[in-house]
């Protein structure tokens, strides 16, 4: 083990396995205590809960968020009939049961219109309220997510030897509660937020296995990290920081390998695993009662991850794409201010590393370790992000979705990068820290929240969609089949076209039913992006807008060159407080058969 200062008594107990007490404060500065904190740390609950639910009913009792109708449709299914048995495995099955349980349970039966039926049974096919269930449920995992990050950041700062880590946790928790990424996927019922949940419990689970070594943190462990898993797939990755905590206790001084070896046997390890795997298939029973299936589904998803495929170029592209992603995908999923610190946290922990400590003073007053405790605690919470990271350079279709777990991360180093800045600032002018820290992290969440506001505003106007199919209600024969390509209205009597209206010539449409054609701009912008590779794909649009009666015509505004709803590489601050203000694509209605 590591050589350290000889701590004061009370603080030994702590220092001698490189820790910071348990309560989460290092044992120096004015770490703020008692009801201050906890008062601050429910202003930012608050703050959570009403970004996430402001805004929650959008576009219903019609779904406009594609993924939603997979997972809400396989819930219902299985709340309507008892079967468990899912009709994809693109995602695990955990959080669709979580969602079929709450339908269930009738979460909001008491506050919907016509959520009751007869006898006071949900009604599950009332519209709002199966989509207004899951993504209470969704927007619930979010507001706990805040809570939890709260916790691990007070317990990694500590251990990082910052002085006051209660004050740097309520920051960090203040940029996931007004995180623009993590906001936007809370409104929608997708695993992506639920997972995040999941990945921040084990990282809390992994802080406590990092600290006590006992039996019960190894299986709690296993089992937070199994629901991460049995939510999205690629949350397996975080096991490598349950191992990176092991092999930390194992050996802290990074200088016996046989010994980092050796504790790879250890049988505690072992029953992480193995709780792990039995979770994860107790949650998701299916993928090993159809494994076929499971097969099929999961490699399918891969590739079209993997590589391009014939959906056109959606997220981020071009040759520096790989690199690009996850800088690009953190700028909008903290905000810029944020992610900026977020860059000044990796540099104070790359300092860290390479010094073994920051924070001298708490160092030299005996109240933290030095050298390579610290690096396994940085290399802890911070191996999954890199993972990833390398990991995400293998795919093709890059959604900043893809990386909402890492957003709690990003809140992580931003809150670290305050601490590191407050400590500049404080060898030279000590009576401007605080103040420096407040602005610092009020004056960043006070930007997210502006474009938190003119987002969740926007979910209660009318999307086009909606408005689109007003007037096809309105202005068509009765029962007046419609052909629709994805990201359409939600007219009555639809005939789906997909990403495939395009792949026939326009004459096979011509003088034949359905009459009426509706184009939608979120389907038909990915092909006139790139009309090179797309050739006649535009040559059909051209031509069908062109020499086709156009009926009807619905623009959102303003025109962005992204859905908000399901990406925002562009950011919210431009979103207009304009009562006028509408999402949703470009919608034509074409009559081609008279």
């Amino acid at each position: 083990m590591v050589s350290v200062t000889e701590p004061p008594p009370a603080s030994r107990a702590s220092a001698q396995h490189g820790t910071a007490p348990a309560d989460g404060s290092s044992g120096g500065g004015s770490a703020p205590r008692g009801w201050p904190v906890w008062f601050a740390l429910g202003l930012v609950m608050l703050v959570a809960v009403i970004a996430r639910f402001w805004g929650l009913l959008y576009g219903l009792p019609h779904s406009y968020y594609p993924d939603e109708s997979s997972v809400v449709g396989d819930a219902l299914k299985m709340a309507t009939t008892g079967d468990l048995r899912p009709t994809q495995f693109l995602w695990p099955t955990f959080w669709i049961y979580v969602v079929a349980a709450a339908m269930r349970l009738g979460l909001l039966a008491a506050v919907l219109p016509g959520g009751l039926g007869p006898l006071g049974v949900p009604a599950l096919d009332n519209g709002t309220y199966i989509y207004g269930i899951g993504r209470t449920v969704t927007a619930l995992a979010g507001v706990l997510t805040v809570f939890g990050l709260y916790a691990v950041a007070a317990g990694w700062l500590a251990r990082l030897g910052c002085p006051t880590p209660r004050l740097y946790a309520l920051v960090a928790a203040g940029f996931l509660a007004l995180s623009p990424l993590h906001i936007q996927h809370a409104h929608v019922t997708s695993p992506d937020v639920p997972t995040t949940a999941f990945v921040v419990l084990a990282a809390w689970c992994v802080l406590r296995l990092f600290d006590a070594g006992t039996l019960r943190w190894y299986v709690l462990g296993g089992l937070a990290l199994g629901l991460a898993t049995a939510a999205k797939y690629p949350s397996a990755m975080f096991a490598v920081a349950l191992v990176v905590a092991h092999l930390a206790r194992a050996d802290r001084s990074l200088r016996r390998p046989l010994a980092l070896v050796a504790a790879l046997f250890d049988r505690r390890l072992w029953v992480a695993g193995v709780v792990t795997v039995i979770t994860f298939f107790a949650t998701s029973p299916y993928i090993l009662i159809d494994w076929a299936r499971f097969q099929a589904d999961f490699v399918s998803q891969a590739n079209r991850v993997l590589q391009r495929g014939p959906v056109g170029a959606v997220g981020i592209s071009g040759p520096l794409a790989p690199v690009r992603y996850v800088p690009m995908a953190m700028r909008w999923g903290l905000d810029t201010p944020v992610a900026l610190l977020a860059l000044v946290g990796l540099g104070v922990a790359a300092w860290t590393a390479w010094r073994g400590q920051f924070w001298r003073d708490e160092a030299a007053a005996g109240r933290l370790p030095t050298g390579a405790p610290i690096r396994w605690v940085l290399v802890m919470m911070l191996a999954f992000p890199v993972l990833l990271y390398a990991f995400s350079w293998t795919w093709q279709h890059r959604f900043a979705r893809y990386l909402v777990p890492l957003v709690p991360f990003g809140c992580l180093l931003a809150a670290l990068g305050v601490a590191g800045l407050t400590r500049l600032v404080e060898g030279w002018r000590p009576a401007l820290a605080l103040p420096v820290a407040v602005a610092l992290g009020v004056g960043s969440m006070l930007w997210q929240a502006d474009g938190v506001v003119r987002y969740d505003l926007l979910l209660t106007r009318p999307d086009t969609r909606t408005l689109a199919a007003q007037w096809l209600e309105q202005n068509l024969p009765p029962g007046e089949q419609v052909l629709v390509e994805w990201y359409g209205p939600p007219y009555r009597n639809v005939r789906q076209a997909g990403f495939d209206l395009s792949d026939r010539p326009l004459d096979r449409y011509l003088g034949r039913t359905p009459r009426f054609i509706v184009t939608s701009s979120f389907s038909y912008d990915r092909w006139l992006r790139n009309p090179e590779q797309y050739g006649r794909r535009v040559t059909f649009y051209i031509t069908l807008h062109e020499t086709t009666p156009l009926l009807y015509e619905i623009r959102p505004w303003p025109e962005l060159a992204y859905d908000p709803v399901q990406e925002g590489w562009d950011g919210w601050h431009g979103l207009p407080l304009d009562a006028s203000a509408r999402l949703g694509p470009v919608l034509r209605v074409h009559q081609v058969t008279p």
